[in-house]
């Protein structure tokens, strides 16, 4: 799910909302783990250092298994041409196609 719109509209707490609404509802099945709202921001998921994101990324795409991945200002990602992120941002594709079944990716534009 994707939520557009002007800062302060209230996409975040929509986002939070509808989040939670799914796994209250039982809407996402994955009985082996408990669901969780996962919120994630840039600091989650990007290291310090080259080849150290990817293992980042696959811990908070792991914890959110059957739950909701909410990532937060997901364009707070790459900061420039010289950011790292970009190569590493293949993992984070790859985590959500692969796993696509088992848990609901939320993010902010």
């Amino acid at each position: 799910m994707r939520f557009l719109g002007n800062p302060g509209t209230g996409k975040t707490v929509v986002a939070r909302i509808v989040g939670k609404l799914l796994i209250a509802l039982g809407a996402i099945s994955y009985p082996e783990r408990v669901k969780v709202f996962n919120e994630v921001a840039r600091s989650d998921l990007v290291a310090q250092y080259v080849g150290q994101t990817a293992p980042k990324v696959q811990k908070e795409v792991e914890k959110s298994l059957g739950g909701v991945f909410f990532l937060d200002e997901a364009y707070s990602l790459v900061n420039g041409e010289r950011d790292q992120f970009g190569h590493e941002a293949d993992t984070l594709i790859k985590e959500m196609e692969d796993k696509r079944a088992n848990f609901v990716v939320d993010r902010l534009l």
